[in-house]
């Protein structure tokens, strides 16, 4: 089963009309060979001051003020779009906001923040005075960048390995963990033993194709090209996971998100689509990724 030319074509169609600035600027270096450099231009105007990310550039969340989250998503588009210049300001300014320890409790940077209260969120990221911490997301994927990004002779370098070191021995204790934590860690793969992480990705994947349109971890969240360890593995399911993409498009011609806030109407009416180009952009790079896009 693939995705024809006719249908790229409406959702290209659709992330031309509807999509955010940033997410067409992505749209462009995957699909019509875009600038890296236009990515990082726009993702700077999330960036504060302080070197966080906020202004909800992860879109549940409105807060004009940095966290962790928000400056991981911002990781996390650095990485989709390999560009990993250690001299741009840009990745300097992030590492100067994780070295100052802001959002940071326990040897953890906290999942979620009191001072979003009161903006348009989602309620997940509603946090009591102390934050709410989590086990490894972000941290795990802010120690890779720090690892990636940093300089090796810096405080925050030495932090990122003790924090590795951490890292490795709780999830050695417990590897019974949550989608995010898992998603998270996964961008420590090559440091983790790959066999223990392979057997805590296989328990958090839900097998059971009928449960896809819930929220849970598919296949896709975490195999998302031949070249990932785990696929032979899973080739089957993930060929189930593929199908279901490719079939459950809307009339629209992209996929609807299956979470909702459950306040704030107005926002999330705008973040819905936000997300809806996002998903879009995404599906269609796993599709390409397996050959199921026909040229």
């Amino acid at each position: 089963m693939e995705i024809k030319k006719k249908d790229v074509e409406q959702i290209r169609t659709w992330i031309y009309r509807n999509a955010r600035p940033l997410t067409m600027a992505r749209w462009k270096v995957h699909f019509e060979g875009g600038s890296r450099e236009e990515v990082v231009k726009i993702l700077g105007y999330y960036q504060n001051p302080d070197g966080g990310f906020a202004h909800a550039l992860e879109a549940d969340s409105w807060s004009p003020y940095s966290t962790p989250i928000q400056t991981n998503h911002a990781v996390e588009i650095l990485r989709e779009i390999h560009f990993m210049d250690k001299d741009h300001p840009l990745i300097k300014d992030i590492l100067r906001y994780l070295g100052s320890k802001s959002a940071f409790r326990d040897n953890r940077w906290l999942f979620a923040v009191p001072y979003g209260n009161g903006y348009p969120q989602a309620p997940w990221w509603n946090a009591p005075e102390e934050g709410v911490p989590s086990r490894f997301n972000p941290t795990a994927s802010l120690v890779r960048f720090i690892l990636d990004a940093g300089d090796y002779d810096s405080e925050l370098y030495l932090l990122a390995l003790n924090l590795l070191e951490e890292i490795k021995k709780e999830f050695f204790q417990n590897p019974a963990l949550s989608m995010h934590d898992l998603i998270s860690l996964e961008t420590l793969r090559e440091y983790l033993d790959e066999e223990f992480l392979n057997e805590a990705v296989d328990r958090v994947i839900e097998k059971d194709p009928e449960k896809w349109s819930e929220y849970v971890a598919r296949p896709s969240h975490f195999i998302t090209s031949p070249l990932h360890p785990f696929y032979m593995e899973h080739k089957e399911l993930v060929g189930l996971d593929l199908d279901q993409v490719i079939t459950s498009r809307n009339e629209e011609g992209i996929w609807d998100i299956n979470w909702s806030w459950g306040d704030y109407p107005e926002a999330f009416a705008l973040s819905r689509n936000w997300w809806k180009g996002e998903l879009a952009m995404r599906n269609l790079r796993y599709l390409q990724h397996f050959g199921r896009v026909r040229e």
